[in-house]
């Protein structure tokens, strides 16, 4: 009797390990925020939300959405020129100047990735990577501008008359983000995750990001 009740035992151990392990048989929700940069002179923020389910013990499937703020350091200065008439009637001419800052992207991607544990304890350090699809709204940084008047358009110096370059940006993208984190088993429904990631992107800036969250 004891011995059946032993194998009885093992097979349903067996079986809970089984269950344990088929896809998509436990899913987490994790809450992030951190932050990101091209240089350290020119850090903002990130916020992301992601679900993660099993694949198998090692390997999770995880998709995430959010927010980053990313700023790019640019240097380019524009120059224009245009006429008025002011005063009695008799024509002026002003040209101007200003420059060109920064480039701002209010970044809202879509992720689809994979996470491989490399060991299952307290302490779970892992390595992933993920496709993103970006949805951007880019703005410009400009400094204050200079004026300066003129009688005739001859006065105007030549370099404000030249064909000046056109800015255009983007309002989608696409990448990869590579990364590698630890989290840290809190209680049976609360973990700690720490991670960095690198964003590589078609279109904009590449980004280094730190973020730190929680999942359940």
């Amino acid at each position: 009797m004891k011995k059946i009740l032993f194998i009885l035992t093992l097979i349903s151990l067996n079986v809970l390990e089984a269950q344990e392990n088929k896809p998509f048989s436990n899913f987490d929700i994790g809450f992030y925020s951190g932050i990101n940069f091209y240089n350290t002179y020119n850090i903002r923020g990130d916020f992301l939300v992601e679900i993660k389910t099993n694949l198998i013990s090692s390997l999770k499937l995880k998709a995430s959405t959010g927010y980053f703020r990313t700023i790019q350091p640019y240097s380019y200065t524009v120059r224009t020129y245009s006429e008025n008439t002011i005063i009695d009637s008799l024509p002026r001419f002003f040209a101007g100047k200003y420059n060109l800052v920064s480039k701002n992207y209010d970044i809202f991607p879509l992720m689809l990735g994979i996470q491989y544990n490399f060991v299952h304890s307290i302490f779970l350090p892992y390595i992933s990577i993920d496709a993103v699809y970006n949805f951007i709204n880019s703005s410009i940084e400009t400094s204050l501008p200079e004026v300066w008047s003129y009688n005739s358009i001859d006065e105007i110096p030549p370099e404000f008359k030249e064909n000046q370059k056109k800015e255009e940006l983007p309002v989608n993208s696409y990448g990869i983000m590579l990364g590698a984190g630890i989290s840290y088993h809190i209680s049976s429904k609360l973990n700690l995750d720490i991670r960095y990631l690198f964003k590589y992107d078609n279109k904009i800036i590449n980004t280094h990001h730190f973020i730190v969250g929680i999942y359940f």
